[in-house]
This record gives C-alpha cells, structure tokens and sequence, in this order.
C-alpha cells in the first residue's frame, strides 16, 4: 500500500507497536489507516472524521482490515465518536487545525482515551516558514491544558512542502 510522502512519513514517526490501539483523527481517505494497520500484527486502529464522504471513501481502501476486525471507521466528530470503552496507545493526526486552534476541546477526548504510557502524534505540512513554531506554540500551550507535554519535534523533507510531527505524552 502506498500512500503520499507525507503519510508514509507520518507512519514511519508514528511507528506503532504490533499490539498498539490506534485512534486517527481526521482520517480522510484512510490512507494513514491503512499504513499504520499495516504494522499491526494485533493491534487496532479507529480511524473518525467528520464527512461521511471521507469515511465511505476509507471504508472503501480498508475493507480487508475492516472485515477482519482490525479497522473501525466512525463518521463523525471527535466529540461525539463512540470511544466510550476505549484507550488508545497512540493518538493520530495529520493536518487537523481543531488541535492548534482554540477551544480545541478534542484535546479533552485525547486525555480521557490515552494510555498512561500512550503517545499523541500531531503531524502537519508546513505550507509557510513559521508555521512550525506558531502551530507547536498552541499545541503546547492547549494540550499542555489537559496535562500533555511536548516530548519530541520531528521534521521531514516530504512533497510537496516539508512536515512536522509533535510528539506528546501525559505529564507523569
């Protein structure tokens, strides 16, 4: 499965254990669903985004991983996804504002769902030169709200424009 540069990139930062439980917010297509279900052996992932278009279209590129239970697709809003039951090892994202831009009261979910020991992985293109420190400003200061620290900013060269990736974790 080939995905663009940077969701394949993406992928590679996120890196997720085999047994991991993955949530991907904003998974459009589901091509980083498919990516990272891919490095699973008995994991899982829950890809949400809020267009039924979107998630019709991932249902589509993920009907095997679906059908064996390893992929669960939800067209709706982070707030109102059904996680009721569910803790994620690692919480992904590309490209999704709601985490940089206030209220960002996806973050509230984020913190409810983590793992003690889980990750949050915010990645995004960087379309203009101080992107990067204006969105890690407000990534850190609303994740950092709900008791997530920045642990690691990763860069890389993608096309067409460069990328990024925070890196989060609960404050323990």
């Amino acid at each position: 499965m080939t995905g663009s540069d940077r969701l394949v990139w993406a992928a590679g930062v996120a890196a997720p254990g085999p047994a991991d439980r993955i949530l991907e917010v904003g998974c459009g297509h589901g091509v980083l669903v498919s990516l990272l279900a891919g490095q699973l052996s008995t994991g899982s992932v829950v890809g949400v985004d809020r267009s039924a278009t979107m998630i019709a279209a991932a249902t589509r590129r993920n009907r095997a991983e679906l059908d064996r239970g390893r992929v669960r697709l939800q067209a709706t809003t982070l707030a109102d996804a059904d996680l009721a039951d569910s803790s994620f090892d690692l919480v992904a994202s590309v490209n999704v504002r709601a985490f940089w831009t206030p209220p960002a009261p996806e973050w509230d979910v984020v913190a409810r769902v983590l793992t003690p020991n889980g990750r949050v992985l915010i990645a995004f293109s960087l379309m203009e030169a101080d992107l990067l420190a204006t969105i890690e400003d407000g990534v850190r200061r609303l994740a950092g709200e709900r008791g997530l620290v920045v642990t690691e900013v990763h860069r890389g060269a993608t096309n067409p424009f460069p990328s990024a990736a925070i890196e989060l974790r609960g404050s323990t």
